[in-house]
């Protein structure tokens, strides 16, 4: 099987197929249950599973019509994630629900994720016959050219030196904003201090799941068929819109924060062909989110 890379260039791409992956990834997000939410009160878990009856024909014009049918690997990758973020952690609520602290049921929760990222994976390097590298779970080169240029410089801004600035700039701006909205004591860090390791493990393991299932997953069946830059579009207003509810953040302000970020992230994966920077990236955002979690629930 060709490389990712080699398949997206020299291919000449049908806007149809384009047109498709945009309406899959659209139907099969919580775009719909936003919409019955706000319009009809519906409730959101009942509008996930309504949403899921819209894979069948989705996938029936998938496998019958030829435009649609490059995109029938990214439909399985999006229904499997779409699945792991909307159907299963209600049906984990009974385990994750009952005793502990919030961070120890979050950690319980992220660590049942892993095994989610873990057959994502397997259906990535099994099913689909792709290799850890097409599949962006390695690593990847993480000195890789990022594309952004300093002024007055002609060659790129290697990820060795964005990478580190993107995950410190990133920590130090949330970590000031939680503390300015939280109005929280110095006396708070006191108490996080001991909840530290529990709050690396929810950060890391979180980041990592995500951005196999989120990420590594769409992103690997949908750049050689429509590009770089419409994959990472693509992912980024799926991830984007999955926060607009019991998320954090949430709401619209929530979509649009965690959009942006998916498109750091996205652009990430692809320029190093890895997971590498996304991970430490995402790892920087969430350890202040878990930290929130951590000082408010003690």
């Amino acid at each position: 099987m060709s490389s990712i890379g080699g398949r997206s260039a020299g291919v000449t791409r049908d806007g149809r197929t384009l047109a498709f992956a945009w309406l899959v990834t659209l139907v099969l997000s919580s775009l719909p249950a936003i919409t019955a939410v706000e319009l009809a009160g519906v409730a959101p878990a009942a509008a996930h599973w309504s949403t899921l009856a819209a894979a069948a024909p989705l996938s029936a014009v998938a496998w019958t019509w030829p435009p649609a049918r490059p995109v029938l690997r990214y439909l399985l990758v999006v229904l499997a994630a779409f699945c792991a973020a909307y159907l299963l952690p209600p049906l984990l609520g009974g385990w994750t629900g009952a005793g502990g602290s919030d961070l120890g049921r979050a950690l319980f929760g992220k660590t049942v994720f892993l095994l989610v990222a873990a057959a994502m994976a397997g259906l990535l390097v099994t099913v689909l016959r792709m290799t850890p590298t097409e599949a962006f779970l390695t690593p990847g080169d993480m000195a890789a050219p990022s594309g952004a240029r300093l002024p007055g410089r002609s060659s790129a801004v290697s990820w060795a030196v964005l990478g580190p600035v993107a995950a410190g700039a990133l920590f130090a701006l949330l970590a000031t904003m939680t503390w300015l909205e939280s109005g929280l004591e110095p006396a708070a860090l006191e108490r996080l201090t001991p909840l530290l390791p529990l709050v690396i493990g929810c950060a890391a393991f979180n980041a990592l799941g995500e951005e196999v299932v989120y990420r590594s997953g769409p992103l690997a069946t949908l750049v050689g068929v429509v590009g770089s830059r419409q994959a990472v579009l693509l992912t980024s207003v799926w991830f984007g819109l999955a926060h607009y509810s019991g998320s954090v953040p949430e709401g619209f302000g929530g979509v649009l924060q965690s959009g942006a970020l998916a498109l750091l992230l996205g652009g990430a994966m692809v320029a190093t062909r890895g997971l590498g920077w996304p991970f430490l990236i995402h790892v920087a955002v969430d350890l202040v989110v878990f930290a929130s979690i951590a000082v408010v629930g003690t």
